[in-house]
């Protein structure tokens, strides 16, 4: 089998300046920096047409304008955090925690993207369509995968979908993601066909368009996610943030799950617990007593509960490991 060597992810992406790029034995590093932060990706060339990126991106945006070239398929996972497009019509389209997305490269009209959460991590695969049918045709013919068909049948007129959980396509992906380094590359390039083959089964009832919101409705959400960021040690209400910011608490909640991959109660004591634990460290003379009284817990022995659940350790444990 002739593995890829061609850059599909420099190639339609021609113009996108990255900060560094490195070449090792296994893969291909692309850092991405900017005044919000910074990123990586790793790719991984698999059979022609075809490459695989692992990405861990720690930053308010990522976005630089360029015009990409057509003819080639991203695949995108979700793994952590979200990633947020701006429309032209100026509402702003989601991809959350454990969505599957399918676009055609340069189909997909926005603006601008940007990460609300400063954090996304996640897998694409990029499909050179015309190359990566050769291969397909040449080293898998008895797996009948039409490439063109998949993208006409799940990018109709340009539009993004979001392909929700489906247990043999959610198998696929967590095996990407946990795959030993000895047997990455045909490891991948199984679980890629893998992949392409249950593409090929999805019907549009398992489709749905990428999930949007309008701007004051993102806005007033954000807003609501960096006040609880920011004081984790109050206990807001939805009822709270709802009047605070205007919005409605049904579509405060929709949109802070996508935001965030997480309910506002969850986010609220678990940003509790990782700043009580942050306290657990750099203040060696505050009692554990206080920190839970701080935290808002008014039995020491509950506060001791959650935060083993939550770390695995119990709150002395992990003040003298951390010692």
């Amino acid at each position: 089998m002739r593995l890829n060597k061609i850059d599909i992810i420099e190639n339609v992406l021609e113009g996108y300046i990255f900060s560094e790029k490195k070449v090792t034995d296994e893969c291909k590093i692309y850092t991405i920096e900017n005044s919000t932060g910074c990123g990586e990706m790793r790719c991984y060339n698999l059979f022609e047409g075809v490459q695989l990126s692992y990405n861990n991106l720690n930053m308010e945006t990522a976005y630089q304008k360029i015009n990409p070239k057509s003819g080639v398929l991203e695949i995108d996972h979700c793994l952590e955090g979200c990633y947020e497009f701006k429309l032209e019509n100026n509402e702003r389209a989601l991809i959350g925690k454990g969505d599957l997305s399918v676009i055609e490269i340069g189909k997909v009209p926005f603006e601008d993207s940007c990460i609300p959460t400063k954090k996304y991590v996640g897998l694409s695969i990029f499909i050179d369509i015309e190359k990566a049918q050769e291969s397909i045709d040449k080293y898998f013919p008895y797996a009948k995968i039409n490439l063109l068909e998949i993208k006409d049948r799940l990018c109709k007129n340009g539009a993004a979908l979001i392909i929700h959980s489906r247990h043999e396509i959610d198998h696929v992906i967590s095996e990407l993601y946990r795959v030993d380094s000895r047997i990455r590359l045909s490891y991948s390039i199984i679980k890629t066909i893998e992949l392409l083959l249950f593409l090929n089964l999805v019907e549009s009832s398992d489709t749905f368009k990428l999930t949007s919101f309008s701007e004051p409705v993102y806005k007033a959400t954000v807003e609501s996610y960096k006040t609880i960021l920011n004081n984790p040690f109050e206990r807001y209400s939805i009822s709270d943030l709802s009047k605070k910011y205007a919005i409605s608490e049904s579509s405060l909640k929709r949109c802070f799950i996508y935001i965030t991959g997480s309910s506002i109660g969850n986010f609220i004591r678990e940003n509790c617990l990782e700043a009580a634990a942050k306290l657990l460290i750099h203040k060696p003379l505050m009692s554990i007593g206080e920190i839970s009284d701080l935290s808002g817990y008014l039995n020491p022995s509950k506060f001791s509960e959650s935060f083993k659940k939550h770390f695995g350790q119990t709150p002395q444990e992990y003040r003298k490991k951390s010692i």
